[in-house]
């Protein structure tokens, strides 16, 4: 059943045991109680639908490649905020316009790639800017390693810049992305694992080149810090605490705060609470929940405690939270 407020909820249930215990011989009141009621729940579920954040899926599924100009027609609003059930990576030859991808802005610079991954909140502003889209799903991927390590990629806070201001990068990234145009063109069983292999060898050449790249990638700190993250997107909600989630871990909570801190600068106490504040983020934004409701969906034990974790993050209440969001969304 849709996420009706508490109380409206609560009237449709005790309306429903005393109405429609024998629904085939039930006749409405005259002043038509089942009219009101259908009509109300009708503008209640338009309204959370609205609200909600739509989810965008490849149009050929998960085994299609799409390459695409920068400005070209979008079949969703694009201006409003939206998530993908795929990767998007963006190759920029012009920058001048923005994005806001899950809450951090972003301005598009020349000769820049940047890359959204799947369910993240995204938001484009392109203001005149050029360059190329290359949209799959994670199981184009071929190779489980590179499919890790893509991944893993995506749980990574500065995940989204892979290189900025990088003219000879971006050049031999679209020499790759012409050749699998070429191969998507041809449209051949042979080309089809040629589109395979190329955006394989592309995926590679982005994740070896990314800003913040690290030199050891079987560090065991950033392996445990990667499984942490996520771990962290199953159980965010369940309020673990740092031993809870060590237990899950099999490790130490002095290991896992050596890892945090390496790698995010952070104790792993905050690193739970920035994803429980992203997800409040979310929910303040797109949803149309009380403050009740999503404390006890994200595991606060009263709504007084969740205004006070959200004002100890932000130095604002929900409903200030809320409203800034809005505008920064505008």
């Amino acid at each position: 059943m849709a996420a009706y407020p508490i109380l409206e909820y609560k009237a449709i249930v005790l309306f429903s045991a005393k109405f429609w215990q024998n629904a085939s011989s039930f006749v409405c009141p005259k002043f038509d109680v089942c009219k009101l009621i259908k009509v109300r729940i009708a503008a209640m579920d338009h309204k959370r639908k609205e609200s909600e954040i739509p989810v965008h899926s490849l149009e050929y599924g998960s085994t299609h490649v799409n390459i695409l100009p920068l400005d070209y027609n979008n079949p969703y609003d694009y201006k409003r905020e939206h998530r993908h059930a795929y990767f998007e990576i963006m190759l920029i030859a012009r920058g001048g316009g923005n994005q806001l991808i899950d809450f951090n802005n972003y301005p598009a610079l020349d000769n820049s790639c940047y890359i959204i991954s799947p369910q993240q909140v995204h938001l484009m502003n392109r203001n005149g800017s050029l360059g190329t889209i290359i949209q799959f799903t994670e199981e184009k991927i071929n190779s489980p390693e590179l499919r890790a390590a893509l991944k893993n990629h995506s749980f990574d806070e500065k995940a989204a810049v892979i290189f900025e201001n990088r003219k000879d990068l971006l050049d031999g990234c679209m020499v790759l992305t012409n050749l699998i145009k070429e191969a998507i063109f041809r449209n051949t069983r042979e080309s089809a694992l040629s589109v395979t292999h190329l955006l394989c060898a592309l995926v590679s050449l982005l994740l070896e080149n990314r800003v913040h790249s690290e030199q050891v990638s079987s560090d065991q700190n950033k392996i445990l810090l990667l499984h942490f993250y996520q771990l962290l997107d199953v159980h965010y909600c369940e309020n673990l605490s740092v031993k809870g989630y060590v237990q899950k871990l099999s490790t130490t909570e002095k290991k896992l705060a050596a890892a945090t801190s390496k790698y995010a600068g952070l104790s792993p106490l905050q690193v739970i609470h920035n994803r429980i504040l992203l997800e409040a983020k979310r929910i303040l934004l797109f949803e149309d929940s009380s403050h009740k409701e999503i404390s006890f969906r994200l595991g606060f034990d009263s709504p007084s405690s969740f205004s006070t974790f959200i004002k100890s993050k932000t130095g604002l209440t929900p409903s200030e939270l809320s409203k800034h969001l809005v505008e920064i969304h505008k």
